[in-house]
């Protein structure tokens, strides 16, 4: 019993951390012969807890004296970078340019289109951040990429099984 308990916590632990979005970790979960309802649902607040942190906690975290401090002196340090090099201004245009476009990424496909894809391209810890910072409406964040985690857990855990299942009674 405890096994199987340290089980789901690890699948939770997993789901939660990024980069081991729920693309590795239903299977795993799936694959070691847990319940996949439960591994689904457990993935499913694994991942969506650090989203609604990442969420709710970036203005927290912008409002803390030591990180606006480091913003500044970073700023300062930026300007008299940019003073002393002015041969660099490839490289700045540069910069620009790349930031602009993902913006129009962002423009052309909405809060949407960036949580429905994060999963499968960035994870959705990344996907939310990129959102954030683009200015999104806080709770569309939390409806798109929360409405994109249950699509890819579904589709997951039901790729998950039937895969196994298959492979089981093909190679078993």
């Amino acid at each position: 019993m405890l096994e199987v308990i340290g089980w789901y916590i690890s699948i939770f632990l997993m789901a939660a951390t990024p980069w081991l979005e729920l693309l590795v970790v239903i299977p795993i979960g799936i694959g070691a012969g847990l319940n996949p309802v439960i591994v689904g649902v457990v993935a499913f607040v694994g991942n969506a807890l650090p989203v609604f942190l990442l969420i709710y906690g970036m203005h927290w975290i912008k409002e803390l004296k030591w990180i606006k401090k480091w913003k500044d002196r970073k700023l300062i340090k930026r300007r008299s970078h940019i003073k002393k090099h002015e041969d660099d201004e490839e490289k700045l245009a540069k910069k620009q340019a790349r930031k602009e476009k993902m913006q129009r990424i962002f423009n052309k496909y909405g809060v949407a289109g960036l949580a429905l894809a994060g999963p499968g391209v960035t994870g959705i810890h990344l996907a939310t951040i990129f959102a954030m910072a683009f200015k999104a409406n806080k709770r569309k964040v939390v409806l798109w990429m929360n409405l994109s985690l249950a699509l890819w857990t579904l589709a997951m855990t039901a790729a998950s099984f039937y895969g196994i299942e298959w492979l089981t009674a093909l190679f078993g």
